[in-house]
């Protein structure tokens, strides 16, 4: 019996002992030979690697003459800070003009007999980050809704670069009373989930602590799928959120935000308009990320309980067979992209109301 017992117990323990030595040899090989980074899909939209980790993006225009390049920002008491009023620059490319309130496009003027005003509310990707003024989802909204409802239709860009849906809230806020937008697009998400350096309390990835594994894994790499993700942490080449970082607004804060949005947006007489913005990522067979779709449901969720429209365009990109060049990067909407997006706000509200 004793014989018996110690055969399985020496293959044991020399299955361990073996297991042990590569586990020591991987941790000295890893420590002497860093991995070579490997960008997840979509693109992060780095210069680098563009146009081979997004095949067919599209390309940012040439960039015109006689503007200084560049965003100027300025400090602001109540959205932290804001493009500098009065400047003009060119910005990804275009000619950008900022309004006397710190917004793209020029000062708006009285309200004309009849008209109808649509403020859109966001980060770059509703600003019209690589796309001309004219261009952008807002005015594209207004010219399709002017031409159908032969009414004036004024499209007013209140997008910011990095705005959070807090930030969104505070512009409404302010300029709200004064242009009194009939309809406004709530879609601030992406820079909801930047990431700061406040630690996360329940980790969305936890490493995976055997270097024997990830020498594996690093290996065979050339033959595993490359991951697909819907946000990079560039510092880790991961998706969003990494260990250790938390979103700039959490998911609570965002619901009450949004919800706050459309209160707001009512009291000034207008109607709220949710927009899912979408991204490569929906292009792809697997889902996003859960994280991802963890804000985009909030917003729609927010958008049910307070009976408002709601235009998922990252559902409707992967219907309607968009593809990378209705992108500039894994996030950003090209021009074409910002057609499709006008479009589908402009028949939203053309559904769901008419003018007097």
């Amino acid at each position: 019996m004793g014989v018996q017992l110690r055969k399985p117990l020496f293959a044991l323990l020399s299955t361990f002992a073996a297991l042990l030595v590569l586990e020591i040899s991987a941790r000295v090989y890893e420590h002497n030979v860093p991995p070579t980074p490997v960008r997840p899909l979509p693109s992060p939209g780095q210069p680098d690697c563009l146009p081979e980790c997004m095949p067919d993006a599209a390309s940012l225009p040439a960039q015109p003459d006689g503007f200084p390049s560049g965003i100027a920002m300025v400090d602001h008491p109540t959205r932290t800070w804001t493009l500098q009023p009065g400047a003009e620059m060119v910005e990804t490319n275009v000619y950008t003009r900022v309004n006397s309130l710190g917004l793209r496009g020029p000062d708006v003027t009285e309200r004309k007999p009849g008209e109808v005003r649509i403020l859109t509310l966001g980060d770059s990707s509703v600003f019209g980050y690589g796309v001309d003024e004219p261009m952008a989802m807002d005015r594209i909204a207004a010219s399709i809704l002017g031409t159908f409802w032969r009414v004036p239709v004024r499209g007013i860009n209140g997008a910011t670069p990095g705005y959070t849906s807090v930030q969104a809230l505070a512009v409404l806020n302010e300029v709200g009373p004064i242009y009194r937008p009939d309809w406004v697009i709530i879609a601030a998400i992406w820079s909801d989930l930047f990431q700061t350096d406040q630690p996360l309390s329940t980790p969305s990835e936890v490493a995976i602590p055997f270097a024997l594994y990830r020498i594996t894994t690093r290996f065979l790499g050339p033959w595993l799928q490359p991951r697909t993700v819907g946000w990079v942490d560039l510092e880790r080449e991961v998706g969003t959120p990494s260990a250790g970082k938390a979103p700039r607004t959490s998911t609570e804060q965002y619901r009450n935000t949004l919800t706050e949005l459309a209160t707001t947006t009512r009291a000034l007489g207008g109607e709220p308009l949710f927009l899912i913005l979408p991204a490569p990522v929906d292009l792809n067979i697997r889902p996003p990320p859960a994280f991802i779709l963890e804000y985009r449901n909030t917003m729609a969720e927010v958008a049910r309980a307070v009976g408002a429209p709601l235009v998922d365009a990252s559902a409707r990109f992967r219907r309607d067979g968009a593809s990378n060049a209705d992108f500039y990067d894994q996030i950003h909407p090209s021009r074409e992209g910002h057609a499709r997006l006008g479009s589908m706000i402009a028949t939203t509200i053309a559904q769901a109301v008419s003018p007097d």
